[in-house]
């Protein structure tokens, strides 16, 4: 059977350089940076002070939404980030809906680890787990009460999509993902494979996911992944003296359709989603194989199952960390696969911008993927001085350069590699 072709018609992104996608291009034309203090908990005595938040008031964004709603907003920074980015979608939501067929609809979240609260969590930790509790039960109810269709909770994780499902009247399934830095990468390569395989018709795609907190800080920092800021280091992805990278969250959604939903009901797409590889190391949990096996199988079967050559690729969105073994291993595994066409190819990344999102990684830059796609711009890899690869294409300037076709990569602890292979509609 001839797989179906699958688009993406619509997206929206909350990040620390963006709260909406209209502002994504000037912050990256402007070279903007979320690296600074963190300023929802004490850092004090650690060497990780800083983070890229999302220093805005979201509440504007959900004020219209229920009290269960807004109560687990107050309690869970994750779910503020979603229903946050609900709300930036209104317009958009308002003018799709009447075009879904709920059992034809489906939504796929990869979603962050849970965590303790910002403060002294060992004196709070039983009230805030109380208090989490009830406020998901809450939410529980009231989707229930409006006669839904919904798949029931089989762990707290996935109120996240059911919520979601609720707003988008998606009835055909929700899933939750929970695949650390590739959560949301791989629910854009299901979404792809539930229409190209004929389960749904459109797949509401993303992720959500917020390590500004203390546990997670302390804990990725003992790693030796996240950047001490206290002697002024910055995240330096691709150079000599990269250190790590930077704590931050985001949210994000993409509209993923096939080709006859979307031509039934007259809609322009934004871009392609050819294919996609992935792939699992099963090398060490908290590091990459070194030989980059993983990684070049994961990039090499995006090109293939996309029918594409590598002299397709004009652009490689790298996972780029700015830690130490990453970095290198990716570069590593691109040049194997691409083979001479390598160097020919801009390599850039954005994380020593917004920050490494985990969970929602892969939803934030493809976001600013489609946006970057749009408007014919490639962005610089910030702070790099000495490149670890003076053969490749290290992007040092922001370029006005079309993108036809993009690789876009993401790797996780446990070894895990997901690569979108995306084609611009422009």
């Amino acid at each position: 059977m001839t797989k179906r072709r699958v688009f993406v018609i619509d997206h929206e992104l909350l990040s620390p350089i963006s709260i909406g996608k209209e502002h994504i291009l000037s912050a990256l034309k402007e070279n903007k940076i979320a690296d600074g203090p963190i300023e929802g908990f004490s850092t004090d005595g650690l060497p990780f002070q800083n983070g890229a938040e999302i220093r805005v008031e979201l509440k504007e964004y959900y004020q219209n939404e229920s009290d269960a709603v807004k109560k687990l907003c107050s309690v869970d920074r994750k779910f503020e980030l979603l229903a946050s980015t609900i709300g930036l979608f209104k317009s958009s939501l308002d003018k799709i809906l009447p075009t879904l067929n709920p059992k034809r609809t489906g939504v796929i979240l990869g979603v962050g680890a849970e965590h303790m609260p910002l403060k002294d969590y060992e004196s709070e930790m039983i009230d805030f787990i109380e208090r989490k509790r009830n406020a998901v039960c809450e939410l529980i109810a009231h989707l229930n009460s409006n006669d839904t269709e919904y798949s029931h909770l089989a762990s707290p994780y996935d109120i996240y999509a059911n919520y979601l499902a609720e707003k988008f009247n998606a009835k055909a399934f929700q899933k939750s993902i929970l695949t650390a830095c590739v959560s949301s990468t791989q629910a854009i390569a299901q979404a792809y494979d539930s229409i190209a395989r004929n389960e749904a018709d459109v797949v509401i795609a993303g992720g959500l996911d917020s390590i500004i907190n203390l546990v997670a800080l302390i804990s990725f920092g003992k790693l030796g992944v996240i950047a001490e800021t206290t002697d002024g280091v910055m995240c330096k992805p691709f150079d000599a003296n990269r250190k790590g990278t930077i704590a931050g969250e985001a949210a994000g959604i993409a509209i993923v359709v096939s080709e006859e939903f979307m031509k039934k009901n007259n809609l322009k797409p934004i871009a392609q989603l050819m294919g996609y590889g992935n792939t699992l190391d099963a090398f060490k949990i908290t590091a990459p194989d070194p030989s980059g096996d993983g990684m070049k199988r994961a990039i090499k079967s995006a090109i293939n199952k996309s029918n594409l050559k590598v002299e397709n690729i004009d652009y490689y969105y790298a996972h780029g960390t700015g830690t130490r073994q990453n970095d290198a291993t990716e570069l590593k595994a691109f040049k194997e696969v691409l083979g001479a066409h390598a160097n020919n190819v801009p390599i850039s990344t954005t994380k020593n911008r917004h920050g490494h999102a985990i969970a929602a990684a892969g939803i934030q830059e493809f976001s600013l993927l489609l946006e970057m796609m749009k408007n014919d711009f490639i962005p610089s890899n910030l702070n790099i001085e000495n490149p670890i690869d003076k053969e490749l294409n290290l992007v040092s300037t922001n370029l006005n350069q079309r993108i036809n076709y993009a690789l876009s990569a993401n790797f996780a602890f446990g070894g895990i590699n997901t690569v979108l292979a995306v084609k611009n509609e422009k």
